[in-house]
């Protein structure tokens, strides 16, 4: 029954809205007075519910000092440390450094990198693959098809032209030597005939395997690498860039170009997945990688492949995201290592400065001598050519002629026919790459094209450049065609890694699959 005291049914109203207003604060009652300050009592009412709380007084000989000092400590602490408050540098240098090393083990790992393709979602095309399928005319210079085919062609052509005009610079040298007129074209067909095993090879794997195989790769490229400076290296011509493996000598730096090729896509594509509009510190495991690659190959002091190896890397950078503004770092970093690497080295002044200065007698039978009779066999060769093997220069005027200045003798036993032949094949061939890397849904394939069309297009250019005399001579030599065993298997290798990625492409997949035949 109901009780009909007005002052019962007061008091009692008033503890059900305490129990319904303030639950938190009768919860909290046990915990003292004093850790609520701005809840303490005023009035009769909060008088009354401080009356019910346990008594928390001190025990026989302790003090309730302590209790206070705590408090009034915590009260200051919070004061000092507000909520939301920036940790020091200090506390995130540690927390960098961890998620750069994270990042660098989830690009270097195949476990790891295995993980990280799960989250890479597929990437737009900047070419709607529908629309160059069924193209006609000038149009099917876009279809992933002809440009499948075509490259293929141009890079079996250039290894076939390469031999034949191998033999043709190199007969002459090789008889006044007293060897076989034949040794260094056998040499360089053997060479052809492991490159298109190590080319066939390549195009047979699957291309996520490359993916997730490229961290391993370069580690091994830094390996072969870093054999140059110990006994097995050699020394050709100041340049130490070569190891005798007993059986054969091979070529470091060549290997370490298909390894950037395939290394540097996967590590712009993790870095532009981690980086945010103010975070672009991911971008430094790339730059890191590439700056000890270019390192490791400048131990050899062979400036001109480390150059082609950078452009690679600025290349994959560029299309990978990163900030412009850090280019412009880079490049004035770049430009003042070069200054400095061109200045301290006699040889490489010299060479600089003969191919921008006019030069006088002396230098005309030095630095200048091998420049100055590159010239002579172009201008000797005219628009046709003196003919296949009738060339001038090959009698032990021009040196390396059969190597990194091949193209002269081909300008001038072909004559500018030749020359721009040789040309439009390597324009094909980045045109190609470079076709079906803008179609690719998948944006690692499609920066990994880029990159093996950079390397091989890019080094046809310096070579050209420094055989009509833009460039100082810096011993590149041109793909698939030069002399050499290192550079033409592992340009031959590239081109199989292209060839398997190309076929992920659903056009080139169902024509080039046995089973649809």
């Amino acid at each position: 029954m109901a009780s009909t005291d007005p002052k019962r049914r007061g008091e009692r109203k008033g503890r059900t809205a305490q129990s319904t207003v303030f639950p938190r604060q009768r919860r909290d009652d046990a915990r003292g007075a004093e850790d609520f300050d701005i809840l303490a009592p005023t009035g009769s009412q909060p008088a009354q519910r401080a009356s019910r709380r346990p008594s928390r007084k001190p025990a026989d000989g302790a003090s309730a000092e302590p209790h206070r000092g705590k408090t009034a400590a915590t009260a200051r602490n919070r004061r000092a440390i507000p909520s939301g408050t920036p940790k020091s540098k200090s506390a995130k240098d540690p927390q960098t450094r961890h998620r750069l090393w994270e990042q660098v083990k989830d690009s270097v790992l195949p476990k790891r990198i295995m993980a990280v393709e799960k989250t890479t979602a597929a990437c737009k095309p900047v070419i709607d693959p529908s629309t160059t399928g069924d193209a006609h005319g000038i149009r099917m210079l876009k279809s992933p098809l002809w440009c499948y085919h075509c490259f293929f062609g141009a890079v079996m052509f250039l290894t076939f032209l390469g031999a034949v005009m191998v033999f043709s610079s190199s007969v002459i040298s090789n008889i006044s030597s007293g060897k076989s007129p034949w040794s260094q074209a056998l040499t360089q067909g053997k060479f052809c005939l492991i490159g298109l095993v190590f080319c066939f090879g390549a195009s047979r794997l699957k291309a996520p395997a490359y993916r997730r195989c490229s961290g391993v790769i370069l580690m091994i490229a830094w390996g072969f690498q870093l054999l140059t400076m110990s006994p097995l290296g050699v020394n050709y011509q100041g340049n130490t860039g070569w190891v005798n493996l007993g059986i054969f000598t091979m070529q470091p730096a060549e290997f370490m170009k298909l390894a950037v090729c395939l290394w540097m896509p996967l590590g712009v594509v993790i870095a532009q997945q981690r980086s945010t509009d103010k975070d672009h510190r991911p971008y430094a495991v790339p730059i890191i990688m590439l700056i000890i690659c270019c390192a490791l190959v400048m131990l050899g002091r062979d400036m001109g492949t480390d150059m082609v190896i950078l452009i690679i890397g600025l290349i994959a950078l560029l299309l990978g995201g990163m900030p412009k503004s850090w280019f412009g770092i880079m490049g004035a970093v770049v430009a003042v290592l070069a200054g400095v690497l061109v200045i301290q080295s006699p040889n490489r002044l010299a060479r600089v400065l003969s191919a921008y200065t006019s030069c006088d007698t002396t230098q005309m039978q030095g630095t200048c001598y091998q420049s100055i009779h590159a010239k002579y066999a172009l201008a000797s060769g005219g628009f046709a050519g003196v003919g296949l093997g009738n060339s001038r220069e090959k009698w032990n005027y021009l040196p390396e002629a059969h190597n990194d200045f091949i193209f002269a003798i081909i300008g001038e036993e072909l004559g500018f026919v030749g020359a721009i032949v040789i040309v439009i094949m390597f324009v094909l061939i980045g045109w190609c790459l470079a076709c079906i890397a803008l179609q690719s849904k998948d944006r690692y394939t499609s920066i990994a094209l880029v990159s093996i069309a950079v390397w091989i297009v890019g080094q046809a250019i310096i070579n050209i450049m420094v055989v009509i005399g833009l460039l100082p001579v810096m011993g590149v030599p041109m793909p698939f065609v030069s002399a050499g065993g290192s550079s033409l298997i592992m340009c031959l290798t590239a081109a199989g890694v292209a060839i398997s990625m190309m076929r992920q492409e659903t056009q080139i997949a169902s024509a080039t699959n046995p089973l649809n035949s």
